[in-house]
């Protein structure tokens, strides 16, 4: 028969896994086999960061070509060199996520140029965003260090506000933009949430954090709204 597994790839563990089911799947000849990656390691690391470094998404994308899938889904994947590198794979976008928020007449914060290709998408999908901020933003990769600057945050002041981007680690950038501004209302819409550095500093600032469980963790806030992936990879 047709098969569809579920793996979300957040570990080397898990990595492993996948290619063990996968091996049994084809011992047991199956027809077809359809993989679903809720969430991909090593997404965030699509070109050579520093000398020395490994590019991650062509090695992990190697492994996954391995296992011979006829269709591999992807959720909101960080950029576009996973679809392209991983064979039959198709990612799904972030759009029934954004559209679980409904606090009138919101301003949109872009964190990010990698964000910035998604804003007007985003305008589209959700009627409550009216306006835009965008921010500069720069990491020095060799030490990790972090400078941003919120260009416009006398638009935030006393609004609705509201950032959205793919994932959240450690929440550094988040942080940053939210001691730029005054809001009335500060919520987070993050597609994978690692939350690596927990979650005191994020609830000083935020007033709801919205994600899906592609993670695979439960949260352990009660800021935290989670929504199940899996329907939010359905059409």
């Amino acid at each position: 028969d047709d098969v569809s597994l579920t793996c979300s790839l957040t570990s080397s563990d898990k990595v492993l896994q996948l290619l063990m089911a996968s091996d049994a799947l084809d011992n047991l000849f199956s027809r077809k086999k359809l993989l679903i990656i809720p969430y991909l390691l090593g997404a965030r690391y699509d070109r050579l960061m520093l000398p020395g470094d490994s590019i991650d998404i062509k090695v992990m994308a190697k492994l996954i070509n391995s296992c011979g899938f006829d269709k591999v889904i992807l959720f909101d994947v960080h950029s576009d060199a996973s679809s392209l590198l991983i064979n039959h794979a198709v990612n799904i976008s972030n759009k029934k996520l954004v559209e679980k928020y409904n606090k009138e007449r919101a301003v949109l914060i872009c964190p990010d140029a990698g964000a910035a290709k998604k804003m007007q998408k985003y305008l589209e999908w959700n009627t409550h965003f009216t306006d835009i901020v965008y921010c500069s933003k720069n990491r020095n990769l060799a030490t990790g260090k972090l400078t941003l600057e919120v260009l416009e945050p006398e638009q935030c002041a006393g609004r609705n506000c509201v950032i959205v981007d793919d994932i959240c680690d450690g929440g550094g950038t988040f942080l940053a933009i939210a001691e730029q501004i005054k809001p009335a209302d500060l919520t987070l819409i993050v597609s994978h949430g690692i939350f690596s550095k927990g979650y005191a500093a994020l609830e000083q600032k935020f007033d709801s954090i919205l994600v899906s469980s592609s993670y695979g963790k439960k949260y352990g806030s009660n800021l935290i709204q989670t929504f199940d992936v899996e329907g939010l990879l359905k059409p």
